[in-house]
Order: structure tokens, then C-alpha cells, then sequence
């Protein structure tokens, strides 16, 4: 069951319900706890020029040995003409300071707050040439997903603001992209499980082409780890500022091509990882159909991947590897939702979670 709700006013809603349920979780573990809290917020920003996508995320260090540790960690990757650019980087506890039940996170020079109605981000890696500094405006209100379930433990929780406006600067290699109201997507996910744990998923979002179409979509499918098993699927719709429909479950029905989407040779962060899953293929499909349907509603999302990168996680269930595949991707929605047309293009970035 995906048991998705909402929360706020009517006057100042939007800013009012992002710090009612989008603020940073993680705390000290307490005494005899698990090592196994997982928190992060997650942005992706999509232009005809640039598409990029920045994490903040603060994680239960499982080995033995670290008792209490938090592994704060900063995912940035930048893909332009020139292709794709980024790493992941991890800091110590000692330069980092969490503002724990509100958006207030910095990891060394980088900073994500959400202050004022604003998200704000400052993000600069260490090592390779891509740096940010981003304003973005919430323009629809979150959706809350608080239980949803796992295999191998307690339920994960999972917030979605899937339509923002970013003004800012992105540099990468030298070369500086200015955006101007671009549009974003924003998620933030929380729970205590293990990479390796019996779980993947299937998650995306749709952003119109033209920021004057009010539609926005997010669907995100949660399963076992031999995909066979459906844990919780759903499919939102946003016009304008507000939710318009939730498909859940039964409402939903899945197709992917028989053809997988193949590349010469897939971005891989963080770099040393490579050398652990140097596989060319990928398990990622050409594309994704998903099909909703609920009385008199019908919706299609059907999304073509262009291009896929991947962030590799060590299991820490034993010996393997976690692949995020992020793959970008071409997309049409269509369908009547409450007597309305809908019909737009757009861009999307789908992940794909693999354990090999």
C-alpha cells in the first residue's frame, strides 16, 4: 500500500508544509541501536545544456570498530556537451554540522539550508572541476509517503518536492552554466536498512519542456531484490501547485522494452568503485512504460533513456555492490485526469537500484 499524504495552508502552504516534514531526521544513535539509519536530500536539475544532480547524505557507519559514526557524504555529477563530470566525497564528523529538525546541513564549504521559502545550495568538490551555487523556489507542494514498507527491517520514509525553480551558477571543467528559473525536482528519503538489505526500485519524474504546462509527475515503483515482488507502487500528478492524483498498487501497470539501454562505457563514481564494477553492461532498460488507470482516469508516462551514469555503494551485508543507475531520459505524458486533458513532453532522470 502506498499510503501517501499532505500537509499545510492555504496562504504561505508551500513553504509551511517543506518545514513541516522535509527537516533533517538523523540524530546520535542511542545505545544498542542498529548502525543502520540512512538520510538523504536529493536534487536534480535538467536544462537543454546541463543536467545535474547534487546529494547531501548523512549515514550509520555499520563496520565493527566505528561505533556511533556518521559518514556525511556529497554526491555531485554534471553531465553537458562535453559529457559527464562529478564524484562523491566524504568529511569528517569534526566539519560537519547538522541542524537536526530543519533543513541546515554543512559538510566542510558545502551548505544545503532551506531558509525563507528558499532552498539554498553551495556545493564545491574537492578533488574534480564542478562546483555550484543554486537558489531554488518550491513552486508545488510536497507529497508525503511516512510508512513504506521493507523486507528486512522498518519502513522507509519518503518526501517529494517534484517541481522547483533554480537560479544560480554551475561550473564544470572551466565552463560556466548559468541558469535562470530552470526546472528542478527534490526528494528526501529516510529509514534504517542495509545496502545489500532485499530491496531495489524503480523511481522518476517528469518536468515539462514548457515551464507554462502546470503538470508534474513522479512515479516510483519499490520491490525486492530479484524485482519479483512489489512492495509499494505509485504514480503522482501535480497541476500547478497542488496534488491532483495519486495512483496506487492495482492502478499501475509496468512495461519495459526487451532491449537494454547500452553505452560504451557508463559513468562510474565514486572513481576507485570502477575498479570493483568495471561491467560495460548495465541492467537498465531502453525505456520505461508506466500505465495508470482509476475510474475515468487514465495516464501513460512513457520514457525513453538517452544516457545512464552510476554511483556504486560497497554492500554492507557481505561482499557486492549497490549501482544507482541514473539514467536521463526523454519522456511524453498523456491522459485525462478529473475531466482535464493532459498531453506534454519533458525530461526526466529514472534510478534504477541494482545489487550485484
Amino acid at each position: 500500500m502506498f499510503d501517501l499524504s499532505h500537509v499545510g495552508g492555504e496562504r504561505g502552504g508551500v513553504a509551511a508544509t517543506i518545514d513541516a516534514v522535509d527537516f533533517v531526521r538523523y540524530g546520535p544513535r542511542a545505545r544498542g541501536e542498529p548502525a543502520s539509519f540512512k538520510e538523504w536530500q536529493h536534487f536534480a536539475i535538467l536544462t537543454e545544456a546541463l543536467d545535474l544532480l547534487v546529494n547531501f547524505s548523512l549515514c550509520d557507519d555499520p563496520r565493527p570498530g566505528a561505533p556511533g559514526r556518521t559518514l556525511p557524504r556529497l554526491i555531485v555529477m554534471a553531465r553537458d556537451a562535453s559529457g559527464w563530470e562529478g564524484d562523491v566525497e566524504e568529511f569528517r564528523e569534526d566539519e560537519t554540522y547538522v541542524g537536526r529538525g530543519r533543513t541546515d546541513l554543512e559538510f566542510a564549504t558545502n551548505t544545503l539550508v532551506f531558509r525563507d521559502g528558499h532552498f539554498l545550495i553551495t556545493a564545491g568538490l574537492r578533488d574534480r572541476p564542478v562546483a555550484v551555487r543554486l537558489r531554488l523556489d518550491p513552486v508545488t507542494m510536497p507529497a508525503y509517503a511516512p510508512s513504506v514498507p521493507m523486507l528486512d527491517g522498518p519502513p522507509l520514509h519518503w518526501s517529494v518536492v517534484p517541481r522547483l525553480e533554480v537560479t544560480g551558477v554551475v561550473e564544470v571543467a572551466g565552463r560556466r552554466h548559468r541558469l535562470e528559473r530552470a526546472l528542478a525536482y527534490h526528494d528526501h528519503n529516510w529509514g534504517r536498512f542495509l545496502w545489500g538489505h532485499d530491496v531495489a526500485w524503480e523511481w522518476g519524474f517528469v518536468l515539462p519542456d514548457d515551464p507554462d504546462v502546470p503538470w508534474t509527475t513522479t512515479f516510483v515503483r519499490l520491490t525486492n531484490r530479484a524485482r519479483t515482488v512489489a512492495l509499494s507502487h505509485g504514480m503522482l500528478l501535480w497541476r500547478g501547485e497542488r496534488l491532483a492524483r495519486v495512483f496506487r498498487g492495482r492502478d499501475l501497470c509496468v512495461d519495459t522494452p526487451l532491449a537494454y539501454a547500452r553505452r560504451p562505457r557508463p559513468f562510474k563514481v565514486p572513481r576507485p568503485m570502477a575498479l570493483v564494477a568495471p561491467e560495460l553492461a548495465i541492467d537498465v532498460p531502453s525505456g520505461l512504460v508506466t500505465e495508470a488507470a482509476s475510474g475515468a482516469d487514465r495516464l501513460r508516462c512513457e520514457c525513453t533513456v538517452e544516457d545512464v551514469a552510476q554511483v556504486l555503494i560497497p554492500s554492507e551485508t557481505g561482499l557486492g555492490v549497490t549501482i544507482f543507475n541514473e539514467a536521463t531520459a526523454r519522456t511524453h505524458v498523456r491522459g485525462v485526469v478529473d475531466g482535464a486533458r493532459v498531453d506534454f513532453t519533458g525530461r526526466s532522470i529514472m534510478e534504477f537500484i541494482r545489487v550485484v
